[in-house]
């Protein structure tokens, strides 16, 4: 027997096979109106009221694979939820606001000239390995003392952190 969410949300199994939960499938119809409507995966999230699983709640991760799942356009043997449309307008949707979210070149930067900037660059020595090694070595040992182990990893951190020098590139 399937889990309950192995089982996409909208559907339900009679005699062995998927067949339409009515209830959930009316809430992903109401998810992708809603998405093509311009509204955020995080504000649809927000919005519903039907529960997703018992003890969970949306986010807009659940949204967002409701939203990529091709099986509410009847494949793999669902029955279809969502028309082939408005799944690929969900697609298009998507792919542009990722596109949006790209830095854009900034327009002072032409003919692939690049502007100075500066950049931070560690720069490793002997007493830093030396402390790297031994924190490897007491983190291995069966007898070590904790309150040493995190001195150790603290006095490491504060080297690492002052070798720490900026590049002009």
């Amino acid at each position: 027997m399937l889990k309950n969410r192995s089982i996409p949300f909208g559907y339900c199994v009679v005699n062995g096979s998927f067949a339409v939960n009515e209830i959930e499938a009316e809430a992903v119809r109401k998810i992708f109106a809603d998405y093509i409507c311009g509204k955020s995966l995080k504000t649809i999230a927000a919005e519903m009221k039907i529960p997703y699983n018992s003890g969970k709640t949306w986010n807009k991760n659940t949204i967002s694979r409701i939203l990529d799942n091709k099986k509410y356009t009847g494949e793999n043997g669902c029955p279809r939820i969502i028309s082939d449309e408005d799944f690929l307008r969900v697609s298009q949707i998507k792919s542009e606001r990722n596109k949006c979210r790209k830095p854009a070149l900034r327009a002072d930067l032409q003919d692939n000239q690049q502007a100075d900037f500066t950049a931070t660059e560690y720069v490793s020595n002997e007493e830093i390995e030396r402390i790297s090694n031994e924190i490897k070595r007491l983190l291995q040992a069966e007898n070590s003392e904790k309150e040493t182990i995190e001195n150790l990893i603290l006095k490491c951190a504060k080297m690492k952190y002052s070798a720490i020098i900026e590049v002009k590139k």
